[in-house]
């Protein structure tokens, strides 16, 4: 009898240590965009932002739970899911309808490229592009940032940047629009030289980070925002950044 007890005593002792120390998983949305998160051979998560997820880990209360998925996936279901986020998300007037911002931990330049043997294309201005033919995603977001709007008669709307540059390599249009870093991952894709491309003009230096949605509860959105702060407080998201990216001078934009 004796023996039941105390086997009765260590079982119960364990579920009250599980309940005790169980922690919340807390779900993060994401899609495939390397440098900053995406999944290798081994279905690891590796990246940018995933460093910083696991960086930032130890000084949170909940687990981090990821889930890669495509970017209109991740976006609705963080946009209709309380208490998650989502990242590598820019920090938009438009998405800040819809979230509440986390924190950033990076700088995207948003360029417009050419291809380098056309020196004769000059742009001074977003204005210029007028006299130019665009190959553009249809994003309410590039739309917006180059103030035109979906009938402009000098822009082939494309499903992907991939696809804006193979018409750029072809000779097919004359610009395309992205970031600097997810430009250079396209060009590395498409096994692409990236000294045959030029940027022409800065458009916009867009930070990005992280975003929850807008009925989160508090504590849960401080403590991922403090864990940030202690990141850039403590060195570590600067080692980090020096690991994934070179030192660069951001250029001024002006409108």
């Amino acid at each position: 009898m004796i023996r039941y007890i105390v086997s009765f005593i260590i079982i119960a002792n364990i579920f009250i240590s599980q309940s005790v120390y169980a922690r919340d998983k807390v779900v993060f949305y994401t899609e495939h965009y390397p440098p900053f998160q995406s999944q290798n051979h081994h279905g690891e998560f590796v990246g940018f932002a995933i460093d910083i997820l696991h960086a930032a880990q130890p000084h949170l209360d909940f687990d981090i739970d990821i889930q890669l998925m495509p970017w209109s996936r991740a976006y609705y279901n963080a946009q209709h899911t309380p208490n998650t986020f989502i990242f590598s998300i820019a920090n938009t007037d438009k998405r800040l309808a819809h979230f509440r911002w986390v924190g950033e931990f990076y700088t995207v330049q948003d360029m417009i490229y050419r291809k380098s043997n056309r020196p004769d294309i000059v742009l001074e201005k977003i204005n210029d592009i007028d006299r130019y033919t665009l190959a553009l995603l249809r994003s309410d977001a590039a739309l917006n940032r180059l103030k035109l709007d979906g009938t402009h008669p000098n822009i082939y709307f494309v499903r992907s940047q991939t696809a804006a540059l193979k018409m750029l390599q072809f000779d097919r249009v004359d610009l395309i629009y992205n970031n600097e870093i997810g430009f250079a991952e396209d060009i590395k894709k498409m096994g692409y030289t990236l000294s045959d491309f030029t940027a022409v003009l800065p458009v916009v230096n867009m930070p990005i980070g992280i975003s929850t949605h807008k009925d989160t509860d508090e504590k849960l959105a401080e403590d991922m925002r403090q864990a940030l702060h202690t990141l850039k407080q403590n060195g570590e998201l600067a080692k980090i950044t020096e690991r994934w990216f070179a030192p660069r001078v951001i250029p001024l934009v002006t409108e």
